[in-house]
């Protein structure tokens, strides 16, 4: 955990623990859907995109 300013904790390099370890999509394609059969639309791994884009964008 960086003791200093937010600036600095952003650009030091991530620890070999917190690197990723490919693209994003490709992670969160190894969750498991909890949703129910009925009422699937949209693949999981899209919705789980858009959330995400949607809270780095600021949305609460």
């Amino acid at each position: 955990m960086c003791r200093q300013s937010a600036t600095v904790c952003l650009v030091k390099s991530p620890t070999r623990q917190h690197r990723s370890t490919g693209p994003l999509a490709e992670r969160l394609a190894t969750l498991a859907d909890p949703r129910c059969r009925r009422g699937k639309r949209h693949p999981f791994v899209a919705v789980l995109l858009i959330a995400c884009s949607a809270v780095v964008t600021g949305a609460r």
